[in-house]
């Protein structure tokens, strides 16, 4: 009840304030009741199921990611160029987090988010010079032959670490 109180809260006092609005800024509304719903969701984990405790997570990490990626189209990069900043440093929280807390949810999700967000920062750039673009595309190139040879030559130890990740919680 408290969190609920809290959250209401908080959107009376984003509703009175001009610019904040919903439509505007709906990361600012819906990241405080995603992470309330997980913090209850860890609070009560004993009289959950793994498969809703997983639901939960998964629903509560992608609230917060495509909040945040909708504040960032709804406003644009070029209004406001902080906001993929801001995508970004959640999504990095949410692998850090993924990695510490061994939740795969967070992990993927996190990583999916980081992709978008570096994306929108080299697509915005590369509206500006195009050699950013083609940048970014040998880089991505480079990148998947390193990791293609890395899993080559590391076969085992790469299977070790996915065979690991699967028994980390959904």
């Amino acid at each position: 009840l408290a969190a609920i109180a809290a959250n209401g809260s908080l959107w009376y006092l984003l509703h009175d304030q001009n610019g904040l609005s919903f439509v505007d800024h709906p990361q600012l509304w819906l990241i405080p009741p995603a992470l309330s719903a997980l913090i209850a969701g860890y609070i009560n984990r004993e009289q959950l199921t793994p498969q809703q405790s997983a639901a939960l997570r998964y629903a509560s990490a992608i609230v917060i990611y495509v909040s945040s990626t909708a504040d960032v189209f709804i406003n644009g990069v070029a209004n406001s160029p902080w906001l993929p900043a801001v995508l970004a440093g959640l999504s990095i929280l949410g692998v850090f987090a993924g990695i510490w807390l061994r939740v795969r949810a967070f992990l993927y999700l996190g990583t999916a988010f980081l992709v978008v967000a570096l994306m929108t920062i080299i697509w915005h750039a590369a509206e500006q010079h195009m050699w950013i673009g083609w940048l970014a595309g040998i880089v991505t190139g480079a990148l998947i032959m390193a990791i293609f040879g890395l899993f080559e030559k590391r076969r085992d130890d790469v299977l070790r670490v996915v065979e690991e990740l699967k028994h980390w919680n959904a």
